[in-house]
């Protein structure tokens, strides 16, 4: 299960957007105050109120900002790493795509069973077959033979 916490003053849109999320059976949402950043997973907060961009600092990648269009505030969100901000009033399927995007972004979390490498990335392991493109016109070049010019 992938965690969400909506650490957002509109609890209507924060119930809309919870809702949204646990339709699809894989995420455990929560609608709090002030997020637990010991939990795993990604922290949508208000990038305008006092005090949220300070827990930026730790790990930019898990949060989902919501900024006011023409805020001061925007740059700031950037420059400490975050690659996720809505602006407020868009809409909650908005919030969702923004949500699942940066899930795709995350390090592995801790007890996840998905392999990655050194750096902390995803690795995908994917077994495709190589297959030899078909020749065209019935004809194999030869790599020795193909100088790349016409």
């Amino acid at each position: 299960m992938k965690t969400v916490q909506l650490a957002i003053e509109n609890m209507e849109y924060a119930q809309s957007l919870r809702d949204l999320l646990l339709r699809d059976g894989t995420h455990r949402v929560y609608v709090v105050d002030r997020p637990d950043l010991r939990l795993d997973g990604i922290v949508m907060i208000d990038g305008d109120r006092t005090g949220n961009l300070s827990m930026l600092d730790s790990e930019p990648e898990r949060f989902v900002v919501i900024a006011h269009k023409g805020s001061d505030s925007l740059s700031r969100i950037w420059d400490a790493g975050v690659r996720h901000v809505l602006f407020d009033g868009d809409p909650p399927n908005t919030a969702q795509l923004a949500i699942i995007a940066a899930e795709l972004r995350l390090p592995m979390m801790r007890g996840s069973k998905t392999p990655r490498d050194g750096d902390g990335h995803h690795t995908r392991h994917l077994d495709i077959p190589a297959v030899d493109p078909p020749a065209r016109c019935g004809r194999r070049r030869s790599p020795a033979r193909f100088s790349g010019g016409v």
